[in-house]
Order: C-alpha cells, then sequence, then structure tokens
C-alpha cells in the first residue's frame, strides 16, 4: 500500500530533521504534545464561539460550528474503524528500508496501529472546516495550523501523506453535514436551550469536550477497549 509519491515526500521533509537538529526538536514538540496539536484548534474553537459585539451571547451560525464538532467525532471513529477494517499499512518510522532520522520528540512508533486513514487528519480538518464556516480569518488560521501539524506527522514518518490526504477528505466531508437543514435547525434549538437554560450543563459538555478533543479521546478509546475487553472475559 505505500507508493512512491508517499516515499519521496516523506524522505524530501524529514531530510530536515538530520539537518537542522534544533529545527527538528522543537517541530518535533508539536507531534508529541496534545496541547500544540489539538488544543490550538480548541483555542480557536471558544474564541469563534461568542459574539465579540454581544457580551454573553453566542455567535451567528454556532450551530455550525458545534455541528461540525459532533460530526469530527463521528469521522474519527469511522477513520478509526477504516484503519481497523482495511488491510494493515505500516508506518514511514516502522519500515526500515526508508531509515529515517527522528528525534526524542518525534512521537511514538505505533507499530500495531494501522496509519491509513490518519484519524488526526480527520479530527483536525473536520474540526477547521467548522470554525471556517463561521469565521473566515479564523477558518484559515486554523487551516493553516492543521495543515502545520499533519507536515510534521508526515516529517517525522507518524503517517504517509496519503494517509493525511484521505483523513482530510473524510473530515472536511463531514464536518459539512453540519449545514444540512434538519440537522442544523435541530441543532439550532436544542444548543440554544441548553445555552439559555441549562448553562451549567451546557459549559461542562463543553469543556468536556474540549478536554477529550486536546488528549485526542485517548481516555475514551481506554475506557472503550476496557469495556469490551470486560464483555470478552
Amino acid at each position: 500500500m505505500v507508493n512512491n509519491f508517499d516515499v519521496q515526500i516523506v524522505l524530501f521533509l524529514n531530510q530536515f530533521v538530520g539537518r537542522h537538529v534544533l529545527f527538528a526538536k522543537l517541530v518535533g514538540l508539536i507531534p508529541a504534545t496534545n496541547l500544540l496539536e489539538g488544543g490550538v484548534l480548541v483555542l480557536l474553537i471558544w474564541l469563534v464561539l461568542f459574539d465579540r459585539n454581544r457580551p454573553g451571547q453566542l455567535r451567528t451560525g454556532f450551530e455550525l460550528l458545534l455541528g461540525s464538532a459532533f460530526f469530527s467525532l463521528l469521522a474519527t471513529l469511522i477513520a478509526r474503524g477504516l484503519a481497523l477494517s482495511l488491510p494493515f499499512r505500516a508506518r514511514p518510522i516502522n519500515t526500515p528500508s526508508l531509515h529515517l532520522m527522528v528525534t526524542a520528540n518525534g512521537g511514538p512508533p505505533l507499530i500495531n496501529w494501522s496509519s491509513f486513514p490518519s484519524d488526526h487528519a480527520t479530527l483536525f480538518f473536520a474540526l477547521a472546516t467548522g470554525i471556517l464556516m463561521v469565521s473566515r480569518r479564523m477558518g484559515w488560521l486554523a487551516f493553516a495550523w492543521v495543515s502545520l501539524v499533519c507536515s510534521t506527522l508526515v516529517c517525522f514518518g507518524i503517517h504517509w501523506p496519503t494517509d493525511i490526504f484521505a483523513g482530510a477528505v473524510l473530515g472536511v466531508s463531514f464536518a459539512q453535514m453540519a449545514r444540512i437543514p434538519v440537522f442544523r435547525e435541530f441543532a439550532r434549538r436544542t444548543i440554544t436551550n441548553w445555552y439559555q437554560n441549562h448553562s451549567p450543563l451546557f459549559f461542562a459538555a463543553l469543556f468536556l469536550w474540549s478536554y477529550e478533543t486536546v488528549v485526542l479521546y485517548d481516555d475514551l478509546r481506554q475506557l472503550l477497549m476496557r469495556i469490551a475487553h470486560s464483555f470478552r472475559i
């Protein structure tokens, strides 16, 4: 499942790791730190969620932003399901013939995790799409950051370029489902009701979602795996 296109791009980006050690260490902090990966996107989402000209009011189009956040989770689950069901694809970092240069910050080898498609790219591009739906300036900033994050995943051999591309297509496509009129109206009414009448619940749920997004739903995955293991026993 590896083609020359993937190999050439990985080798091109990875060469900078060996040539510029300080640069590699600094850039390597991105894939090694959840705060830099998902934390920046969550920060942008909170910044665009509320209207600056109307204190205490949700921004126009908030249902698109939070709706895309919901579909980003669904898209990430599907990406993970595809990775488990499709033929296994080893990551560049686990392909000895490439002789990749890595740093201590380059991220885990993930030997037993298939790389295609990238659930990182799926989640991040879906969230960036949601931000773009309500704020063009913040949206393009989010896409620029996501592109940088995903480039580091390729640079350090954590993903192949086509892993990223497939994840991006999946994430952007699912985020568009927030535009469906029926869902959009349902989301607008439900979120407005929560925000106006049950604000503690609204902010608690938003905080919990923010935390899980920053840690890339690792706690949720661990919980589901433990539950599944318990039932198998």
